[in-house]
């Protein structure tokens, strides 16, 4: 694996790290009620499909467990559809699929740093 591809998904998983922890232990309905949280969310996903769409398509295809066509997606609704944000999908987002994300970046930079 390239250093900047590397460098790219550790910042990646550093964002995804910080959604995790921002929305543990948040119910669907706090997370609802509250509008910095719900920003910081949607700045740290934004980050995560703008870094990855600076990811070549090339280097994309050779890790195929990562959902990057979704995460590059959601950038662009987040920061050019803002005023259709559906927030139980963002929700959703950060609980499942950010963890299994963050799982899959912390196994191939484990493996890589070796």
């Amino acid at each position: 694996m390239k250093d900047s591809i590397k460098r790219r998904m550790a910042r990646i998983l550093e964002f995804a790290i910080k959604v995790k922890k921002r929305t543990e232990n948040v119910s669907e309905e706090d997370f609802r009620q509250d509008v910095l949280l719900q920003e910081a969310v949607m700045y740290c996903l934004g980050q995560i499909g703008e870094i990855a769409s600076n990811i070549s398509d090339d280097e994309q295809e050779k890790y195929p467990g990562i959902f990057w066509y979704q995460m590059i997606g959601l950038r662009n609704r987040l920061f050019h559809d803002y005023e259709e944000i559906d927030l139980a999908r963002v929700y959703a987002i950060t609980q499942e699929p950010i963890s299994r994300l963050a799982e899959i970046l912390e196994e191939l930079l484990k493996k890589n740093s070796q």
